[in-house]
């Protein structure tokens, strides 16, 4: 099954096959900054899967130093919402912003990460897995 993530305005996107290999909720500071809410939803894809990326993306790389890791962001150059993104220490897989399907997420996240800092205004289904830090 294909599915087509797509930036705001729709200038972008990305599409993969298949199931995610991870789909979790992350409560990082750094999460919470780039998508402006409370959480970033994530799905993580083999890099295989990914048949086709349109249209033009600027890119925001940095370390993340509380992680250990390197990311490079792609974001849409009309709009800038962050479409998709690499980390140095998964580098067969392509994160890909969950809510970027809109109403097609491909599934529901069953992990929560960084839940330590989950906000005490969200509520998660208790059968999810989480990682404290």
């Amino acid at each position: 099954m294909l599915r087509t993530a797509r930036c705001a305005c729709g200038s972008t996107s990305i599409t993969v096959s298949g199931e995610p290999q991870i789909h979790a909720v992350c409560h990082c500071s750094n999460c919470k900054q780039r998508t402006g809410s409370a959480f970033g939803i994530s799905t993580y894809f083999p890099r295989s899967e990914v048949h086709e990326t349109k249209g033009k993306t600027n890119v925001y790389a940095f370390h993340h130093a509380a992680q250990n890791h390197d990311q490079e962001r792609h974001f849409c150059a009309n709009c800038g919402t962050t479409l998709f993104w690499f980390i140095s220490v998964m580098p067969e897989l392509i994160g890909i912003a969950g809510g970027c399907f809109g109403e097609a997420l491909p599934s529901e996240p069953t992990l929560s990460v960084t839940h330590g800092k989950k906000l005490p205004c969200v509520a998660l289904p208790e059968s999810w897995r989480t990682v404290p830090q």
